[in-house]
């Protein structure tokens, strides 16, 4: 990437049908799928048959009834990966699951509250928006683009309802408000590319990498905007 982030990370989103309250870090521990060090300092938010909630030095694992969610801001990210595969592939390969979502979000900063308006402008330009778009003025002061996302659907050699939305906003974690950019790449694979939840599984393996790898690719094109 051009602009090194100063939040950077991945995350892994199963849609399906789950108990919550099996998703504890002594789960975690009795299956081998964390070591015990890390378990043993993990911070349990909450264990409950509706939400399981827990974070490690380098993980967090939150579920409730209907979604998983696996997320790290530590590379290398194939971890993530990996520690999901096990836990779907060889101790819950019963678990109906109906989508995956591979995703990629940063932060990062660029130099000036106009560089960071100059990303909006080339992502929307005010031209489009008539007089109204006058009235948005030519620095960014009078206002601009708050959030877009794009959508693409009808992928090559991909189910129907998988989808890759891209989304470009002020960040609300870098830059106090003025500087700071958040980019979001989802990455959306529906049960129709396989037929269980192994499938799934091997679906994820072979696309991880190949996914952070295109994502990676479009938020370093939104930050090359900042010098057009």
């Amino acid at each position: 990437m051009r602009i090194e982030p100063e939040l950077s990370g991945a995350a892994i989103i199963l849609a399906g049908d789950f108990n919550p309250a099996i998703f504890t870090p002594a789960w975690f521990a009795m299956h081998n799928l964390l070591p015990k060090g890390i378990v043993d300092s993990a911070d349990l938010r909450v264990a409950h048959p509706q939400v399981t909630e827990f974070t490690t030095d380098w993980l967090q694992i939150r579920v409730v009834v209907d979604r998983f969610s696996a997320e790290t801001l530590q590379a290398p990210y194939v971890r993530l990966c990996d520690l999901v595969v096990r836990v779907f592939k060889e101790h819950l390969h019963h678990t109906p699951l109906r989508a995956v979502g591979i995703n990629r979000h940063v932060h990062f900063r660029v130099e000036s509250y106009a560089k960071r308006d100059q990303i909006g402008r080339n992502l929307a330009p005010v031209d489009a928006w008539g007089d109204w778009g006058k009235a948005l003025g030519k620095n960014g002061r009078q206002g601009g683009m708050t959030s877009l996302t794009m959508t693409q659907i009808n992928l090559h050699g991909r189910s129907s309802d998988d989808k890759i939305n891209v989304t470009v906003e002020p960040s609300n974690r870098v830059g106090e408000g003025r500087d700071g950019v958040y980019t979001h790449v989802n990455d959306h694979y529906a049960l129709d590319n396989a037929d269980s939840t192994q499938g799934l599984m091997e679906l994820l393996e072979r696309s991880f990498e190949r996914s952070l790898k295109r994502s990676d690719g479009i938020i370093d094109h939104i930050m090359s905007l900042a010098n057009r």
